[in-house]
């Protein structure tokens, strides 16, 4: 008879990304189960949490774990046990099958949704000695430096205790962000830091977004959706993840070679809410009508409606756009709507057939060349990487 997988969860789902993992996991154990999950009960339990763990690795009552970085890894490494880990400090860690993010790409992608808005100033606040804080700003900086425009690092106060140091911290935060030129678009290495970066901003009395517009990452919308104004931020889709490390593990618990020791996730859209609701261009008309444009992205908008909508002529507007920004005005609205297909492939269930019949696209393979030529692949295959399934 067939024995429940053993796990122990070292994971606390206490930000998206971990409660994303965590989807992921139930998933696959669901699906392929059973599995009997040990993980850190409630704190009003007077359990020796540690302890229990503890007994376990040592009578052999654990087939797997997964977990983030606990500070009892030599002691799971020691003991040889199955398991996947998502490490904070460092890229991987040795002996495990890693969870890793491509910070490049998150990076990047934050850097291209600042510039889109129109900023000529960008800054980027990261967290002290955190691998993956350092890699995305350093993404960052590279792909705003492309764009021909400087980038101003944040430096952390040093300190191990982070609620303790934040009353100290703050002062030097709001300091920093009063010597900013403004207008500025600010990418934080997440959302807690894109949170400290907004109160930061209400201490000083900057407004955001007209004067510092904030990027986070994780899309953690417990942190988004009650900030004032609501954060905008970059998606980690961290359920994939879940499920594939899940996958592996059962894969090795049950003795199979397992030659993979990095599972990596890529960014899948940046959620655009109301810290990053501007548009720096100096031709009020254009602004406008790029405002439009996407409002409107749902529906096959052409030049002429939009040009009517703003009352210019056609000629007019296309002169002026290009002038501004640099793009056409046609280009610019298939833009915005491969950013509407690309959403709705992360975020719903629908086919590629029923998308384009939602977009007011022609045909799926006319929805399928679209896409294709803007993200350099076919929307099934950007919903298989980046969806469970």
């Amino acid at each position: 008879m067939f024995r429940a997988r053993r796990v122990i969860l070292l994971i606390a789902p206490t930000r998206a990304f971990d409660r994303g993992l965590l989807q992921g996991i139930a998933q696959y154990a669901n699906e392929r189960g059973p599995w009997t999950f040990y993980r850190e009960p409630p704190h009003y339990h007077a359990i020796d949490w540690k302890k229990k763990v503890t007994d376990r690795l040592s009578t052999g009552q654990v087939d797997g774990i997964i977990m983030r970085e606990p500070e009892r890894i030599e002691e799971i490494i020691r003991r040889r046990i199955p398991g996947i880990c998502a490490p904070v400090t460092k890229r991987t860690i040795e002996g495990f099958i890693n969870i890793i993010i491509d910070n490049d790409a998150v990076g990047t992608l934050g850097a291209e949704h600042l510039l889109q808005c129109g900023f000529r100033h960008f800054a980027y606040c990261g967290l002290e000695d955190i691998y993956w804080s350092a890699k995305r700003g350093e993404a960052f900086q590279k792909r705003i430096a492309e764009a021909g425009f400087a980038c101003c690092l944040y430096e952390p106060l040093k300190g191990k205790d982070m609620q303790a140091l934040w009353e100290k911290e703050e002062p030097h935060l709001v300091a920093w962000l009063q010597s900013l030129p403004k207008p500025v678009g600010i990418m934080a290495c997440n959302d807690d830091r894109s949170q400290h970066v907004l109160d930061a901003c209400h201490v000083a009395r900057i407004h955001v977004p007209s004067e510092v517009a904030i990027l986070g990452v994780d899309d953690d919308e417990f942190i988004c959706r009650l900030a004032n104004p609501a954060l905008s931020s970059i998606c980690l889709n961290a359920e994939k993840l879940g499920y594939r490390a899940a996958q592996l593990l059962d894969r090795v618990m049950a003795g199979e070679a397992c030659h993979e020791t990095t599972i990596e996730g890529l960014p899948t859209h940046v959620v655009a809410r109301s810290s990053t609701d501007i548009l720096l261009v100096e031709d009020r008309e254009v602004s406008e009508a790029i405002r439009f444009i996407r409002r409107n992205a749902d529906r096959p908008l052409q030049v002429d409606d939009v040009a009517e909508a703003i009352a210019l002529s056609r000629r007019s507007l296309q002169q002026r756009f290009s002038k501004a920004i640099g793009r056409s005005v046609h280009s610019q609205i298939l833009r915005e709507r491969v950013n509407r297909i690309t959403q709705l492939l992360v975020e719903t269930d629908l086919t590629v057939a029923q998308i384009a019949e939602k977009m007011c696209v022609s045909s799926a393979k006319q929805l399928d060349r679209v896409f294709t030529r803007f993200q350099g692949t076919t929307p099934t295959a950007y919903r298989l990487r980046h969806c469970v399934k």
